[in-house]
């Protein structure tokens, strides 16, 4: 895989663009990689990433510019056909990776017409590592139509079932690092809600959480399932409370992290909602499909949860809350949601972030396990 990525500072990189027309076989192919230039940009980054075993060869790269006329300025790179320094191909570039055992780097002859050096790259030790795409799972991943709606689900693992639900604007994905671990004990749901990962959402309404929780019952009656426990991160933390309050007898244990009950200063960082604010903003002008699935899950996030806290007592699910101590969510609000949960124990995260799941999956998945098996939680 042939990739490149922009950097804008030491915290901010842009999206990555790959090469397109990836070909295997032994011939020498053209990969292009083109994108627009952000005028921020201070480095951009060539990624070359090689599977398995076998000889692997690069050579004669390019870098150009389309200047404002529409002619294209070639920017010199350095060795770019590797024909100097035989003994280290690589003398001039700067490498971010260590080169793993078993690999070596070398300059070779071109047997063909063009002649002259390529840069080798050979490998002997890879092994073959099987891996499941979460999210992306074509034997696994189902759709449930609802009104119209497909919403994609993945099921993994046997037991008691365990609904996992994402945050704004992320997927089945995110809880990569959750699914294989919980499958050991539960029957574990993953779900795109609508309009996010593979779920298809073609509408312009609206979206809102109550949505998602309605989504949520009719995928269940589907799986003729009912008082299934419910996992909720960021957004999805809001859908499952709203889950417990309106379908009660759906949801056995309960668990949230990094919840909110309105998008008010009271409850998430302001750095957080002025960003936000301006990220709608920017995505308000744009008429592309991308942005404009975008624009309705940041309206949502701006506009919503409004949760009461008087409908909190009604919860009679057990519950856990979690977030992390340097989380968006405020720390006093998170108290104020499991202080109004009959049945609830809280947990704050020492010097966690909002991501815990992904920052620290180890400890998050821990605690999670050990709160449905009724084990004694320590924070």
């Amino acid at each position: 895989m042939i990739k490149t990525q922009q950097v804008i500072n030491d915290d901010e990189w842009l999206d990555a663009n790959l090469a397109k027309d990836m070909v295997k076989d032994t011939l020498w192919h053209p990969l292009l990689i083109s994108s627009k230039l952000n005028p921020k940009t201070k480095e951009i980054w060539l990624y070359a990433n090689f599977e398995g075993n076998g000889n692997f060869f690069v050579d004669n790269l390019k870098f150009e510019i389309k200047t404002e006329n529409g002619d294209w300025k070639e920017v010199p790179i350095k060795n770019a056909d590797f024909e100097n320094n035989p003994d280290n191909p690589l003398k001039g570039f700067r490498t971010s990776a260590k080169i793993p055992d078993g690999t070596t780097i070398s300059s070779h002859n071109r047997t063909d017409s063009v002649g002259g050096k390529t840069l080798l790259i050979k490998t002997t030790k890879a092994s073959v590592i099987w891996k499941t795409n979460y999210g992306s799972n074509k034997r696994i991943g189902k759709y449930c139509n609802i009104n119209g709606i497909k919403i994609y689900y993945e099921t993994y693992g046997e037991g008691e079932p365990l609904l996992l639900l994402h945050g704004n604007g992320q997927s089945i994905v995110d809880f990569t690092k959750q699914i294989p671990e919980l499958a050991k004990h539960y029957r574990v749901i993953a779900v795109d809600t609508r309009a996010q990962g593979k779920s298809i959402d073609q509408n312009s309404t609206n979206l809102s959480y109550d949505i998602f929780a309605s989504d949520m019952k009719i995928l269940l009656d589907s799986l003729h399932l009912k008082k299934v426990n419910v996992l909720g991160w960021s957004d999805g933390g809001n859908t499952a409370l709203i889950m417990a309050i309106k379908y009660p007898k759906y949801v056995g244990k309960l668990i949230v992290m990094g919840a909110n009950l309105n998008p008010t200063e009271d409850a998430v960082e302001k750095s957080m909602l002025t960003k936000l604010k301006k990220d709608l903003k920017i995505l308000q002008q744009k008429n592309d499909v991308e942005s404009k699935q975008l624009t309705r899950l940041l309206y949502m996030l701006s506009t919503e949860p409004n949760i009461k806290v008087e409908e909190l007592r009604t919860i009679s699910a057990k519950t856990l809350v979690l977030a992390g101590e340097k989380d968006v969510i405020k720390a006093e609000h998170t108290k104020l949601i499991a202080d109004h949960i009959n049945k609830s124990q809280l947990i704050i995260f020492k010097k966690e972030t909002h991501m815990v799941p992904e920052e620290n999956a180890p400890l998050f998945n821990k605690t999670v396990i050990d709160f449905l098996k009724e084990a004694e939680i320590k924070n």
